[in-house]
């Protein structure tokens, strides 16, 4: 008898022979971090990482009520630490042994000041410190303090996420980040800026859409069979929307300094909120050029 190749849209005899298997069975490995990969990455993340948790601080202490002295100290020295962090990390030398100690370094640092935000938020919304920092926003820089941990740590053990793992998790971060910029920016406008105000209101709902996209494709396929069709049009849908949204924010950046609208925004704060959408494309780029070259050596076998 002829083999008879199944025909599309039907399972295979070997597809049905595994449908009872664990899907988690069939999942990528973690790819390994080669050592020029690793310190370039970790320098990258550092350098921009460092700089924000420092500019965290001080946007901390200016929420603070101006009774609070001891929490307005701590967020001082907090910035003076990722300040002397930041320093160290363009000083380091590009070799293995200096890049995990400063990574380790930078781990104990972010770590104790994720202590701290997430303390903070319990005191904030159980009302026992008042002030400016809505608790939503504690949330928001507690979770980049545990990102850049969790991406360090990675780093040291020299691994990557499998590419598709690494696609999922990165656009269900980055897109809430980018959703909650979107509503924190229409926020801090004047209200009679509507067309300003509309506009980040309406970023906030795009990005809520693709961030619901983006968990429905974690449900599906995080730690399962690769399936790289879906995980490539989530990186080119993520970097459309990052990329109007970074050019929106740079508009109003530029706004603001000129004082041509009405807003509370910080400067500081505004070019801080640019600097992640240009980072959540850096890292978009990133993970569709080891995506390219996962399908290219897919398709050579």
């Amino acid at each position: 008898m002829h083999y008879q190749p199944p025909l599309p849209g039907h399972v295979s005899r070997d597809q049905f022979n595994q449908m009872l298997q664990s899907p988690e069975s069939f999942a990528a490995k973690p790819e390994s971090l080669d050592e020029q990969m690793f310190i370039e990455r970790s320098l990258t993340e550092n350098r921009f990482w460092l700089r924000i948790m420092k500019e965290h601080a001080l946007f901390l202490g200016e929420g603070f009520n101006r009774k609070d002295t001891q929490l307005i100290q701590q967020t001082d020295r907090f910035h003076t630490y990722f300040e002397q962090q930041e320093r160290k990390a363009y000083q380091a030398p590009k070799n293995t042994e200096a890049v995990r100690k400063l990574n380790e370094e930078s781990i104990e640092l972010a770590h104790g000041f994720r202590n701290f935000k997430r303390n903070l938020l319990i005191l904030i919304v159980n009302c026992k410190v008042s002030g400016f920092n809505f608790p939503l926003l504690v949330d928001h820089i507690a979770r980049e303090a545990e990102y850049f941990m969790r991406t360090l740590k990675k780093f040291n053990d020299g691994i990557l996420d499998p590419i598709q793992d690494a696609i999922i998790s990165e656009n269900v971060f980055w897109l809430r980040i980018m959703m909650e910029h979107s509503r924190f920016i229409s926020a801090l406008l004047d209200q009679s800026e509507r067309n300003l105000v509309n506009t980040a209101r309406k970023f906030g709902d795009d990005f809520e859409t693709l961030l619901n996209q983006a968990r429905d494709v974690e449900s599906m396929l995080y730690r399962k069979h690769p399936t790289y069709p879906i995980i490539g049009k989530m990186n080119k849908d993520s970097e459309s929307a990052a990329s109007e949204l970074r050019d929106f924010k740079k508009a109003g950046l530029d706004l603001i300094r000129s004082c041509q609208i009405r807003n509370v925004i910080n400067p500081l704060l505004a070019d801080h909120v640019v600097r992640e959408a240009e980072h959540f494309l850096y890292m978009i780029h990133v993970l569709q050029g080891r995506l390219d070259k996962k399908i290219m050596a897919e398709q050579g076998q």
